[in-house]
């Protein structure tokens, strides 16, 4: 397994951004937040309404969440 590289909350919230905005379909007004998890090191919450309401969204949003923990740990984790 590949070293990941270490990132803050921050700077991992805002690349979840970048990357979901450029993804077709975004809808607007995605709210996100970035928290530790025990079991995968960090995880990315998507505002349950909006996840009930964009299925197909809520979809790329969960693979966009695999490919970035395959690539980054939180620091400070």
């Amino acid at each position: 397994m590949a070293k990941k590289t270490k990132i803050s909350n921050g700077d991992l919230t805002a690349l979840f951004y970048e990357r979901i905005r450029a993804s077709s379909g975004c809808p607007v007004g995605i709210h996100l937040a970035i928290v530790p998890n025990k079991t995968y090191g960090w995880t990315a919450l998507m505002n349950p309404t909006q996840r009930d309401k964009h299925p197909v969204f809520a979809k790329r949003f969960d693979a966009l969440l695999a490919e970035l923990r395959e690539t980054y740990d939180l620091a400070g984790s």
